[in-house]
């Protein structure tokens, strides 16, 4: 005959309540505060208007068609700043010796061709892939006073 089973076996094995306050204490605290002393990054965007690919043929239709629209172009090379409207050039500023540009002038240019032209808007820059990012940011800022609908693109 088989030996009974013992008792003490059962015994041993209660089932535990599992003790979880302190913990969700210590979570009620610890999240607000560091969702409080988080820093949050802050990003500064440029925000630029793309043309797209039927605005920019039409355009192109409508310049051969009406040669005399106003259409502002910047196209900034290694040592100079030429301003166009279409293919005619109104004004080249080159570098100084330091290697920097007078954006003064450039203002001048931009305030006279807002006044002449208010309703227009836009403008496009053109630059080299060799040309730093600090003078690209300080044309566009530049030009997005008179000019706030800027496009970009590659000589």
């Amino acid at each position: 005959m088989l030996p009974r089973p013992s008792l003490r076996k059962h015994r041993l094995h209660e089932e535990k309540e599992l003790q979880i306050t302190a913990f969700m204490n210590l979570m009620v605290i610890l999240i607000p505060f560091l969702l409080v002393t988080a820093v949050f990054a802050r990003m500064a965007a440029i925000e630029l208007t793309l043309p797209s690919e039927s605005k920019a043929s039409s355009e192109r239709n409508s310049r051969i068609a009406t040669p005399h629209k106003f259409g502002l172009i910047i196209s900034i090379k290694e040592n100079e700043i030429a301003v166009m409207n279409n293919e005619t050039p109104l004004g080249i500023y080159k570098q100084d010796e330091k290697g920097s540009y007078h954006f003064e002038q450039l203002t001048e240019l931009l305030a006279r061709l807002h006044k002449q032209y208010p309703e227009e808007k836009g403008a496009t820059i053109l630059s080299r892939p060799s040309i730093s990012y600090k003078t690209l940011v300080e044309t566009i800022d530049t030009v997005r006073e008179g000019f706030p609908d800027i496009s970009l693109g590659e000589l």
